[in-house]
């Protein structure tokens, strides 16, 4: 089964971001509080995949975003998760591609399209060394999901490439 969208799911707000404190939110799913809390203020998507829930959210701090990325198992226990952050900078999640069935790609930090590649099994990892710059990961040896980027090219950010193929999200600018 690939990944689809997961409607029914959608997060509140219980504590909002303070100065050193991270906010947080409760999952809530069809309406009904859960009583299971995750790190970020805003919900920007929940997607399903087999058993597992892909959830992001953002911190909605200016300046200094962050985004949570959540791999939740059935009883939406955390299974993996990663948090993709710089020191002084803006980020805004957009262009969620779902075109195939593990992989999901989206745009964050200006210029750059991520790449989240889901796992069937976990797989090794070295801590501190197996994400990319700005991916930061609890010390864990195993992860269920790779994070990766590339810089756009081109005129228009909205052409994603990663080998000869392309495919095209909503154009920014208008195209002749």
């Amino acid at each position: 089964m690939g990944l689809i969208h997961a409607p029914e799911y959608c997060t509140r707000l219980v504590e909002p971001s303070m100065p050193d404190v991270q906010p947080t939110s409760e999952i809530i799913v069809a309406g009904t509080n859960t009583q299971k809390f995750v790190a970020g203020a805003v919900f920007q998507a929940a997607l399903r995949w087999n058993d597992y829930l892909l959830l992001f959210l953002t911190d909605d701090v200016i300046f200094e975003e962050t985004l949570n990325i959540y791999l939740l198992d059935k009883d939406l226990n955390i299974v993996d998760l990663a948090r993709m952050y710089h020191m002084y900078s803006t980020g805004v999640f957009s262009d969620l591609d779902l075109s195939e069935p593990d992989t999901v790609r989206f745009r964050f930090f200006e210029g750059l399209v991520w790449t989240l590649r889901l796992l069937n099994e976990q797989a090794f990892a070295v801590p501190f060394f197996s994400d990319p710059t700005g991916v930061h990961r609890p010390f864990k040896f195993f992860r269920r999901f790779h994070l990766h980027s590339h810089p756009t090219s081109g005129k228009s950010r909205s052409k994603i490439s990663e080998n000869a193929d392309e495919k095209i999200f909503a154009p920014s600018d208008p195209q002749p």
